[in-house]
């Protein structure tokens, strides 16, 4: 949020930011800013829950908290189910929530890493709990993204104009990946396979394309290998293997599946 660049430098994005006010600039800086650094706290904790430092991640966390309190506060009051063709709701703060994931997922992160932390000190069930809830918000908020115009109102900045040069880190797009990951685990050291699978299962019926990936289907065969006997744990594998290749999941690797 540079806004002493040189006239040669995105000369698009500094005749957009010459139609902001001074405030709506500083605001977009806090929330960029608080946004950055639920991402960079974020990574920083998952490094220090795998070296057994649970102490030091709450505090972490503590900071995560806060930065994802203001997020919120400044987002709060943008109405996410308006017409994304209508000019007068294509405000930058509206387009930089739908089109910067580092904004977008910042308070997923902080509920991703509250399952975290959940998750080494053992509480299965609180854990689960919160990945089924970015689940489920993700999936929410990937129907609001997918909505989104590629048509700007003329005077609106998008985040890229906002953010030049770049802040060289982004957040991922989706959370889903990870969170379903950890959801299994869960499932797993909970020790209940029939509920497990069941959840499991659940979740490929719903969005095979979306909740069938790599490490879902491995931990899904592993618990097909703890809970049935020989024939029918083949049976299963095979059919979640027919699904993948139903639905074109080539990133799915035949390994996954857990078939000699």
């Amino acid at each position: 949020l540079d806004t002493s660049q040189s006239d040669n430098d995105e000369p698009n994005g500094n005749s957009n930011r010459s139609n902001m006010s001074d405030a709506e600039v500083q605001q977009m800086k806090e929330l960029i800013t608080s946004s950055a650094t639920v991402e960079l706290l974020s990574r920083q904790l998952l490094i220090l829950l795998q070296s057994g430092a649970i102490r030091a991640a709450e505090i972490l966390q503590i900071d995560v908290r806060y930065h994802t309190s203001k997020v919120k506060e400044w987002t709060s009051s943008l109405n996410f189910h308006s017409d994304p063709s209508s000019p007068s709701s294509m405000t930058t703060m509206f387009r930089l929530h739908r089109e910067s994931a580092l904004v977008r997922q910042a308070p997923l992160r902080q509920m991703l890493n509250e399952g975290l932390l959940h998750f080494a000190r053992f509480q299965y069930s609180a854990a689960m709990n919160c990945f089924r809830d970015v689940l489920n918000q993700q999936k929410e908020l990937r129907a609001i993204v997918s909505s989104t115009t590629a048509n700007h109102p003329p005077g609106c900045p998008t985040w890229k104009d906002m953010t030049y040069p770049t802040l060289g880190f982004d957040a991922e797009p989706t959370l889903t990946v990870e969170c379903l990951n950890n959801f299994s685990l869960c499932l797993l050291y909970s020790c209940n396979m029939r509920m497990a699978v069941n959840e499991m299962e659940g979740l490929i019926r719903e969005d095979p394309a979306l909740y069938l990936t790599e490490g879902m289907a491995f931990n899904l065969c592993t618990l097909y290998e703890l809970g049935s006997d020989g024939e029918d744990c083949v049976r299963r594998k095979k059919i979640l293997q027919r699904v993948a290749k139903r639905f074109f999941l080539h990133d799915v690797g035949v390994e996954s599946f857990r078939l000699s």
